[in-house]
C-alpha cells in the first residue's frame, strides 16, 4: 500500500470533509455505532469516520498503513484511547483480538495492487473476524469511458485549510486496462509563512469489475452475501457508482 506524504495528512481532513464526507460517512458510522461489539475499521486515515464512531460510543479499533495518517488520529485522540489505532498493512495485521464488525471504507482494497495480497487481506480480515462476523467494503464501479481517455487535470478543492490560508488539490489520471490499475497524481499548492508551496504524489490504484470481487472473495475464506450499487444498500445497476461489498464469517 501506497505511503501517504506528510502534506496529504495534514490537508487529509479539510479536504474530504468537502469532496467525500457526504458520501459515505453517515452509513459507516452508523454501522460502526450500531455494532453491539467490538469492531474495527480498516483504512481509518486521520479518523473521519472512527472518531464520530467513537463518540457514538462504538467500541472501535482502527488500522491504518500510513505512519503519517495514523499519527494525526492519535493527536485528536485522548491518551486512554491511543490503544485503539495501529500502523499496519492490512494483509500483515494482528490486533491481538477478534470483531463482530469490520469496515474498509472509501477504496482500501484499490490500495492492494497484487491479487495474492488481496487473497491474503481478505483471510486476515476472516481471522479477526468472530463467527458471524460481518465485512463490510467499498469500491468504484469502473467507468470505462475515463479509464480508456484518462482523468484531465481536475480541481476539486480550492478554499481555505486554516483562516486565510488556501489551499488547492488538482487530481489527474491515466489507466493501464490490462494490469487494471490506475496512476492518480495529486497536486497540492498551499500558503504557509508568507509563501505559496506545492508539491505532487503519484501512487497506483487497483481498479475492480464486479465478477472478479466475486471471484476474489470465493477464493478467500470469506462468504460473499451481497453486492450492493449505492450506500443505501440498493440493487446493482447499470447507474450503479459504488460498489459496496457485504461479507461474513
Amino acid at each position: 500500500m501506497s505511503a501517504y506524504p506528510d502534506y496529504v495528512a495534514r490537508f487529509y481532513d479539510v479536504v474530504y470533509a468537502q469532496v467525500r464526507d457526504a458520501a459515505d460517512k453517515d452509513y459507516y458510522v452508523r454501522k460502526l455505532a450500531s455494532c453491539r461489539g467490538r469492531s474495527l475499521e480498516v483504512g481509518v486515515g486521520t479518523g473521519r469516520i472512527f472518531l464520530e464512531a467513537l463518540k457514538r460510543g462504538a467500541d472501535v479499533y482502527g488500522l491504518d498503513s500510513s505512519a503519517e495518517m495514523i499519527a494525526v488520529l492519535r493527536g485528536k485522540l485522548d491518551a486512554e484511547d491511543h490503544h485503539r489505532v495501529m500502523q499496519s498493512d492490512l494483509a500483515q495485521m494482528s490486533f491481538g483480538k477478534r470483531f463482530d464488525l469490520v469496515v474498509a471504507p472509501f477504496r482500501v482494497f484499490s490500495h492492494i495492487i497484487d491479487a495474492d495480497d488481496q487473497i491474503r487481506a481478505l483471510n486476515v480480515v476472516h481471522d479477526h473476524l468472530n463467527p458471524g462476523g460481518v465485512f463490510l467494503f467499498d469500491l468504484f464501479v469502473p467507468n470505462l469511458k475515463l479509464l480508456l481517455e484518462g482523468q484531465a487535470p481536475v480541481t476539486d478543492f480550492d478554499g481555505e485549510y486554516a483562516p486565510g490560508l488556501r489551499l488547492k488539490r488538482t487530481v489527474s489520471a491515466s489507466s493501464d486496462l490490462i494490469s487494471q490499475v490506475t496512476s492518480v497524481t495529486m497536486a497540492f499548492d498551499w500558503d504557509e509563512g508568507g509563501r505559496r508551496l506545492n508539491a505532487e504524489w503519484s501512487f497506483p490504484f487497483r481498479f475492480y469489475f464486479r465478477y472478479e470481487i466475486e471471484h476474489l472473495v470465493a477464493r478467500s475464506k470469506l462468504k460473499l452475501e451481497a453486492i450492493y450499487g449505492d450506500y443505501a444498500e440498493s440493487p446493482l445497476n447499470s447507474t450503479s457508482k459504488e460498489f459496496l461489498v457485504h461479507c461474513i464469517r
